[in-house]
């Protein structure tokens, strides 16, 4: 594999970033801890949930990053679009669409470092569709992998490339036009069902505080242990289900 191309199938952490969410995640794993048990001895059961926190991170990070890359794939070929109707070969006009997306999304933008490596390999004479081909296979988006095996067969069959471009790229347009509206649907529900996974926490504090006795007797004990561990079970079987319902793949 080439050095410097991103591997959309895996998100690296830097070592800072390992720092931060093993923190947050450990700062977590003791509060449910203090939250669920109160006792010292269960301080260990903190280091899975710390853990898992820096997974779902990274696994979170990974998805976004592909969304990313996949939504910004519109506006290139919106700009694509503007550069063949002007009279560019499809070469040349990879090489103005990548000076569109990285006035728009800055030089550190994923989809701005994939075409400014396309540009430089186009003046070796590596066929464009190749080099689509392999960021859709490489990311996984299903729309540059479309993109790509319609741009292999314009360029096998001739014909007016502007026009057949411009009816695939409307296709993939409208299809993450109605992603994006989605998303924004779902972005309400996904709050909701953040602050319905806090009910549960704040009614075991407000009840920890409020009748205190009457909750320090499920602590301490091998009863309480076992009834909290069967709730915290519960609530986090409870809270991936509602994570999975939200999560909508177009």
């Amino acid at each position: 594999m080439e050095k410097g191309k991103i591997q959309y199938d895996r998100y690296r952490f830097s070592a800072l970033q390992w720092l931060r969410y093993l923190t947050e995640g450990s700062g977590l794993g003791i509060f449910v801890v203090w939250l669920c048990y109160h006792a010292p001895p269960a301080i260990p059961a903190a280091v899975p949930i710390a853990v898992w926190y820096a997974a779902e991170k990274r696994r979170q990070m990974k998805e976004e990053r592909k969304k990313r890359l996949g939504y910004h794939f519109k506006d290139f070929l919106a700009s694509l679009h503007t550069a063949l109707t002007a009279g560019y070969s499809v070469e040349k006009g990879v090489a103005e669409a990548w000076k569109d997306v990285r006035g728009l999304y800055g030089e550190g933008d994923e989809l701005a470092a994939e075409l400014r490596r396309m540009t430089a390999q186009l003046s070796l004479q590596i066929p464009v569709e190749t080099l689509f081909a392999e960021l859709g296979e490489r990311s996984g988006v299903e729309d540059i992998k479309n993109f790509a095996e319609v741009l292999a067969i314009a360029k096998r069959t001739g014909g007016r490339m502007d026009q057949i471009l411009e009816e695939a790229g409307r296709t993939i347009r409208e299809r993450i036009d109605t992603e994006q509206e989605i998303e924004a649907a779902q972005a309400a529900r996904r709050y909701e069902q953040q602050i319905m996974s806090l009910v549960p926490v704040g009614i075991i504090l407000y009840l920890r505080f409020s009748f205190h006795g009457f909750v320090e007797q499920m602590y301490g004990n091998l009863p309480g242990v076992l009834i909290m561990s069967i709730c915290l079970a519960i609530y986090l079987c409870a809270f991936w289900l509602g994570k999975r319902i939200v999560r909508i793949q177009v």
